[in-house]
């Protein structure tokens, strides 16, 4: 926080697994807020990757979940509306549950909700992917859109030609969060490196690596060993954060 008490702006912030919160140009942006009630204390902080809502009244804030698995999604989010009168929820369609005023999307949507503009993509497992469009700058979220490449058999333009064919590639990314997934060391890694190829985007970042952040690192050195130069989060924990240039 800073001293008025806000967030300081153009910070991310890691949480857990694949949620973050991201806040660029004053308006607040979660996305697959997951953290159970039993992984909070009374000294819980964004610093150990809770949210505390009360520290949001005063900010605009868009929630986004991708899908409804449990490591993407946890219905204390909408407890936050008690407490923060600026929030909006933009949601995947297979919630079990909602807000009646929540934003419900479905593959290949796009809605606007202020001036936060969104499209959706099919995910290759449950739920949606996400583009948001906000102040000239393009987000792209992949929730579980990634290469599941479990038996190490498919080969690479399957994941390009199925899950990334449909995404806006047209439109530079400005900041991308992308499956880098351990359990798939050595079978594409989730995705990571033809997504970062494919797109090039400006800042990449790695999601859903269950606490295994040392993996992050390893994935970096092997973008950098194929030619991929732009800004790579290393995320290190819980709590982690990265100031935007």
């Amino acid at each position: 926080m800073n001293k008025n008490g806000e967030l300081p702006d153009n910070t991310i912030w890691h949480l857990i697994q694949s949620s973050f919160l991201l806040k660029l140009d004053g308006k607040v942006m979660i996305f697959d807020y997951s953290i159970a009630p039993g992984q909070i204390s009374e000294n819980s902080s964004l610093q150990t990757g809770v949210i505390r809502p009360e520290k949001l009244i005063n900010e605009e804030v868009y929630v986004f979940v991708s899908h409804g698995h449990e490591d993407h999604f946890n219905p204390v989010i909408f407890d936050w509306g008690k407490r923060i009168s600026g929030i909006h929820y933009l949601l995947s369609y297979d919630l079990p549950k909602y807000p009646v005023e929540a934003t419900i999307l479905r593959p290949n949507e796009e809605k606007t909700v202020e001036d936060i503009r969104v499209r959706s993509y099919p995910s290759t497992d449950d739920g949606l992917a996400y583009s948001i469009y906000v102040q000239g700058k393009h987000i792209y979220f992949s929730g579980d859109n990634a290469f599941w490449n479990w038996d190490g058999d498919l080969d690479d333009d399957i994941y390009e030609r199925i899950a990334l064919s449909g995404v806006d590639g047209e439109t530079p990314m400005d900041i991308a969060f992308q499956v880098c997934d351990p359990r798939l060391d050595g079978m594409g890694d989730g995705g990571i490196h033809i997504f970062a190829h494919k797109f090039q985007p400006k800042l990449l970042v790695p999601i859903h690596s269950f606490g295994e952040y040392g993996f992050n690192a390893l994935v970096e050195k092997r973008l950098r060993e194929s030619g991929f130069e732009n800004t790579y989060w290393c995320v290190g924990g819980r709590g982690d954060s990265f100031s935007i240039e």
